[in-house]
């Protein structure tokens, strides 16, 4: 039976396309009401679907996103293909209030069918294909956040906006990658942080999300990239900035940059 009433979901998914699509912000406890985290699950599977996702981003994986949506586990949001971009190409105008976080790519070489039990550490480390870096680029329309509530952060798809992926490693300098000192730049602007600030790190990140992945019944393809949560504070990036992150470690210097294009 369709839903009615404020909580709607169709209603709600149109609601955030619209805004999408109008380049706005809306507040979605004065139109809808607050929306708990399994709605916000289902209606972000209903704009898109987990079996055509070309990427995850995750949060919850700190203790600032922990603190900020009060939250124990990991989450995530699906990006399609078309939300994927190079190092170095620009980002798209007409993003919400972009802000971007540099981040820990993981992808594996197996399909993961739904478990609710989780895999352990070592298990996924065996699993991996390859390992990276990333400037993931939130872009919420969605107002009032963290307050309005991650049910409504996940059914935006974790306010999906870009992600730009760096250079790809072997799984060998996942070591190495978990120790960097990570420097985020856009314009004039800065910020430090760290892979440490993940609690449990990428591996563990990972443990986590797929086992909520298997309590929602998602299934996850070989190949995907999971963007494993902010290294380091966000940014706001302005049109025509240029961003640029820099992951150094033992035996490890990488880099990685975009600019968000000027509007018209």
């Amino acid at each position: 039976m369709a839903s009615s009433g404020r909580s709607d979901p169709a209603a709600i998914a149109q609601a955030l396309d619209s805004a999408r699509a109008e380049g706005r912000t809306f507040d979605p406890l004065e139109q809808f009401g607050p929306l708990g985290l399994e709605a916000g699950y289902a209606i972000a599977a209903s704009r898109c679907d987990p079996s055509q996702a070309a990427a995850y981003k995750l949060g919850g994986t700190t203790g600032a996103t922990r603190t900020a949506f009060a939250v124990s586990r990991a989450y995530a949001g699906a990006l399609r293909a078309g939300q994927l971009l190079a190092d170095g190409q620009d980002l798209p105008p007409g993003l919400i209030n972009p802000v971007v976080e540099p981040e820990i790519l993981l992808a594996f070489d197996r399909p993961f069918a739904p478990q609710r039990t989780a895999r352990s550490a070592r298990v996924l480390r065996d699993e991996l294909a390859w390992v990276g870096i990333a400037l993931e680029v939130p872009a919420p329309p969605v107002s009032g956040l963290p307050q309005t509530g991650v049910g409504w952060l996940l059914a935006d798809c974790c306010a999906a906006g870009a992600l730009v992926v760096g250079q790809r490693l072997s799984p060998a300098h996942l070591d190495a990658l978990s120790q960097t000192r990570v420097t985020l730049q856009v314009g004039t602007r800065t910020s430090q942080g760290a892979a440490s600030r993940l609690v449990d790190g990428a591996l563990g990140a990972m443990s986590d999300i797929l086992a909520v992945f298997g309590e929602l019944g998602w299934a996850v393809p070989a190949g995907i990239p999971f963007a494993t949560g902010g290294l380091a504070p966000a940014l706001l990036i302005g049109a025509g900035e240029a961003v640029q992150a820099g992951f150094a470690g033992p035996g490890i210097e990488l880099s990685i940059s975009t600019r968000l294009c000027e509007e018209g």
